[in-house]
């Protein structure tokens, strides 16, 4: 296997589940190709309303457009991004087989702290709105000590990869 070969293979996975996400916000998708179809009933009752799910019809959009090119032109994304045709060796050990488990665990918690960012965003907004602003605003049920946990073991485990791998490999 080369590089290009595995970035492309990389590229597909992401479009597929780039692909599967629409389907996390199927109903606002849906609610939005509504109202954007019914714009003259609620033209005057819903602008706010219909600016937020318009959007989300854009992003559904994009979505779609980015996750197929991401699939059918991934070799061609490849070629451009890999310029050499070499193979992948890979050593397996102990060691390696650690740095490898660390970093994909490392990678998921990134990407995931990534996918939940508007909800640690809104959250961090009722917790000041209850602090400061209004002490009867209800703060949202968003579980921030894991996110927080989460994301700050991520960085530690890709900054200090040789460290923590030879720390484990020492008890083993």
């Amino acid at each position: 296997m080369t590089h290009r070969s595995l970035l492309t293979i990389v590229l597909r996975i992401a479009g597929i589940f780039l692909f599967t996400k629409i389907f996390d916000h199927f109903g606002s998708y849906i609610f939005s190709i509504w109202s954007i179809s019914a714009m003259d009933i609620l033209d005057k009752t819903v602008e706010a309303m219909d600016r937020f799910y318009f959007s989300n019809l854009f992003l559904l959009v994009v979505n779609i457009l980015v996750s197929f090119i991401l699939i059918i032109k991934a070799e061609w994304i490849a070629k451009k991004l890999v310029k050499t045709e070499e193979s992948i060796s890979i050593d397996l050990n102990v060691k390696s087989l650690t740095k490898v488990i660390l970093l994909t665990t490392s990678i998921i918690w990134i990407a995931r702290s990534i996918y939940l960012l508007p909800q640690a965003i809104e959250f961090f907004y009722s917790f000041i709105n209850t602090i400061f602003d209004n002490w009867k605003s209800s703060a949202s049920d968003f579980k921030i000590m894991p996110y927080l946990l989460r994301f700050v073991l991520a960085i530690v485990f890709i900054l200090r990869i040789d460290k923590i791998t030879n720390w484990i490999t020492k008890k083993i």
